[in-house]
């Protein structure tokens, strides 16, 4: 079977349209591609312009005097008292007293560290 159609277009339209989609993709994916190159330069404008803000606000703002840092000596909470308030959460948890909760934890006793 010979499938006729009544059209006014000719094979040489027909293949010129064609290669005119075929190449608007193909343009359109090389731009796609140049774009997605370009993405390696957007680090090195990003810490440029980060360099020039930094020494603008260095320049705008005098130094402040340091503050005196937490030495790792310091406790700031005694161990114990820590160790008190977790127990205490999980206890809270449960959501009943003296009965365990679904992973079988039970608080039997609080002691306090010496």
């Amino acid at each position: 079977m010979f499938l006729v159609t009544n059209s006014d277009t000719s094979l040489t339209e027909a293949i010129a349209n064609t290669c005119m989609g075929i190449g608007t993709v193909f343009l359109m994916l090389i731009f796609i591609s140049l774009i997605i190159s370009l993405f390696s330069f957007i680090p090195k404008l990003e810490a440029k312009l980060a360099l020039k803000k930094s020494s603008e606000s260095a320049q705008a703002v005098p130094a402040a005097a340091p503050k005196p840092a937490v030495k790792a000596s310091d406790n700031l909470m005694n161990d114990a008292e820590l160790v008190a308030v977790i127990t205490a959460a999980i206890y809270a948890a449960s959501g009943s007293a003296g009965t365990s909760s679904k992973d079988k934890l039970v608080v039997r006793s609080i002691r306090r560290a010496r």
